[in-house]
């Protein structure tokens, strides 16, 4: 029998790609739904949503790799998309003329809790949504918000190497 809350945390590396949103979208919903409890489809649109923003930006604001980390916290789903740019994100204010600059305000606006914090690799911005039934649960996977772990920390590396030796 599987012991879901036991398989967090999952991480993945996303390319430095537009393209790649929509899978990484479609992998943190798979894991998301690993936990063992019916999430609702609002529940899995607003995760799908707001992971695509956080990867898009990285990708597309950073043309490196980024990696994708799905934590339990024992409470809530938490997203954590690391890549190698210290500046932290802040939603901007964007005119209704400009094409980009809305989505962090849909990320702050769906998410339970969210921010932005430089780490050892450059920037974690992060999510976190509540999960109905699952409040109060104490089988947590430890955090650190300041930090990445050392396999992380080694995703980004690897993949930003690969890129620099691509692009040579």
């Amino acid at each position: 029998m599987s012991r879901p809350l036991e398989e967090f945390p999952f991480t993945f590396t996303v390319p430095p790609l537009v393209e790649a949103v929509p899978t990484a979208r479609d992998r943190v919903a798979d894991q998301a739904r690993r936990l063992g409890k019916d999430l609702s489809g609002e529940l899995i649109h607003d995760l799908k949503l707001l992971t695509g923003e956080l990867v898009a930006n990285s990708v597309t604001h950073t043309n490196t790799a980024c990696v994708v980390c799905v934590r339990w916290t024992g409470e809530r789903l938490r997203v954590e998309v690391t890549d190698v740019d210290p500046t932290a994100v802040a939603p901007s204010q964007a005119s209704s003329m400009d094409e980009h600059g809305r989505g962090l305000v849909i990320v702050a606006t769906l998410a339970t809790e969210w921010g932005s914090e430089p780490c050892t690799a450059g920037k974690k911005t992060w999510f976190e949504l509540t999960v109905p039934g699952f409040a109060g649960s104490t089988a947590a996977v430890p955090l650190s918000h300041n930090d990445v772990t050392a396999e992380e920390s080694a995703l980004i590396t690897d993949a930003h190497v690969q890129i620099a030796h691509q692009v040579a």
